[in-house]
C-alpha cells in the first residue's frame, strides 16, 4: 500500500477515505447497526418456501411400519410412517393423516413437518401410503384409509395412543379420503379386504383441507366433462375408473363423501385457501352436518393458494387450526 500511495496526492487520499465514509453509512443503514457499530436487533421477515422436516425435538419418529398387506399372498404390502410425543404422561390421541396428490401422485412424507410440528403438541401422527389410481383406482384407497385407521386402534397400547380418540385428516385428495373416513363411520361398505378386520374404523374427529366433498357439483362436472376430451385427461377420470360423471354418475355418487353423511359424522374441521374457492365444496355437506347437529368449524387461510399446509407462511396457522379444534372434539 505504501508504494501505492506514492503515486497519489493528497486530494485522491482524501477523495478515498470520504467514499470509504459514505459507504458505511449507507451499510449501516442497511444493515441496521448502530453509529457505534453495535448491531441492533431488527423484524426478522418469516421464512417463505416449503417447510422442510426438522422439527424433530420431543419428537419419536418411526418409518416404514407395515400396516396391512393388500393381496391374497401377503407380497403386495403398505407401510406407515409414524411420529409421537418423547414424553407423554398418559395415552395420546392420534391423528391418521393422508397426503394429497391428485390420487395418483404423493407420499407419506410430503406430510412429515405437519406430523412432526403436530406430535409436539402431543398427537401421535400416523402417515399412511395407500394406493394410487395408478396401481388400482377407487375404492382401494378408501380402503386403505381405513386400515390404517384400524391399525392405528389395534396397536394402540404399543404406541401409547388413546384408541378412544382418533382423528382423520388429509389435504386435497387427501381431503376426500379424509372425508370418505368420516362420512362412512360405522358403515362397513368400505372397509376392504386388509388387516386387523376385527377391529373398528371409527374415527371421533375429521380434518379436511381443500378437499372435495361431491364429486358431481356443477363445477367438478363442467371441469372433468371438458378435460375427458383433452389427451391429458383429468385425475377425478383416473381415479374413478376412467369414467366420467356422463359415463357413470352413479359411481360419482358413490365415491362423493357428502352421499354417505349422517348422524355418525364426527365433528369435523374444515381448511381452505382464500386464493382456492374457499367454502364452496362444502355447502351441501354443511348442510348435513347442520341437519344432525354435528359440530363443524371453517377456518381460511389469507391469500393462501391450494395446497397451503406445506408452506412457512401457512403452517404455524395451520398447526393452531387443527390443535385448537381437536383439543375441544377429541
Amino acid at each position: 500500500m505504501r508504494v501505492l500511495f506514492n503515486h497519489w496526492s493528497l486530494g485522491d487520499v482524501m477523495n478515498v477515505r470520504f467514499a470509504f465514509v459514505v459507504v458505511l453509512v449507507l451499510a449501516t443503514h442497511v444493515l441496521g447497526l448502530s453509529a457505534d457499530g453495535v448491531g441492533q436487533e431488527r423484524a426478522v421477515a418469516k421464512p417463505t418456501g416449503k417447510v422442510r422436516p426438522d422439527m424433530t425435538e420431543g419428537v419419536i419418529s418411526e418409518g416404514s411400519i407395515i400396516f396391512t398387506y393388500v393381496d391374497e399372498k401377503h407380497r403386495r404390502r403398505l407401510t406407515l410412517d409414524l411420529y409421537r410425543p418423547e414424553v407423554a404422561s398418559e395415552p395420546s390421541p392420534a391423528i391418521v393423516m393422508y397426503f394429497g396428490g391428485g390420487w395418483q401422485n404423493g407420499r407419506p412424507g410430503l406430510f412429515a413437518p405437519l406430523a412432526q410440528a403436530l406430535a409436539q403438541r402431543g398427537y401421535v401422527c400416523v402417515v399412511p401410503e395407500y394406493r394410487l389410481s395408478g396401481e388400482v383406482p377407487f375404492p382401494a384407497a378408501v380402503h386403505d384409509a381405513k386400515s390404517a385407521v384400524r391399525w392405528t386402534r389395534k396397536f394402540a397400547k404399543r404406541f401409547n395412543i388413546d384408541p378412544q380418540r382418533i382423528a382423520c385428516l388429509g389435504g386435497s385428495a387427501g381431503g376426500h379420503l379424509s372425508g370418505f373416513v368420516a362420512a362412512t363411520n360405522g358403515s362397513q361398505d368400505y372397509e376392504g379386504d386388509g388387516d386387523h378386520r376385527e377391529v373398528s374404523s371409527e374415527v371421533q374427529a375429521s380434518v379436511v383441507m381443500c378437499g372435495p366433498m361431491n364429486l358431481l357439483d356443477s363445477d367438478t362436472v363442467d371441469r372433468v366433462e371438458k378435460a375427458a376430451k383433452e389427451p391429458s385427461g383429468h385425475a377425478i377420470i383416473d381415479f374413478l375408473q376412467g369414467e366420467t360423471p356422463s359415463s357413470n354418475k352413479s359411481l360419482y355418487r358413490q365415491a362423493s363423501p357428502v352421499t354417505h353423511a349422517g348422524p355418525h359424522v364426527p365433528p369435523m374441521l374444515f381448511i381452505d385457501g382464500e386464493l382456492d374457492n374457499p367454502r364452496t365444496r362444502y355447502i351441501e355437506f354443511w348442510k348435513i352436518l347442520d341437519r344432525h347437529d354435528i359440530p363443524h368449524e371453517f377456518v381460511m387461510m389469507p391469500d393462501a393458494p391450494h395446497p397451503f399446509w406445506g408452506n412457512h407462511r401457512w403452517f404455524m396457522s395451520t398447526v393452531d387450526a387443527i390443535d385448537n379444534f381437536l383439543k375441544k372434539h377429541l
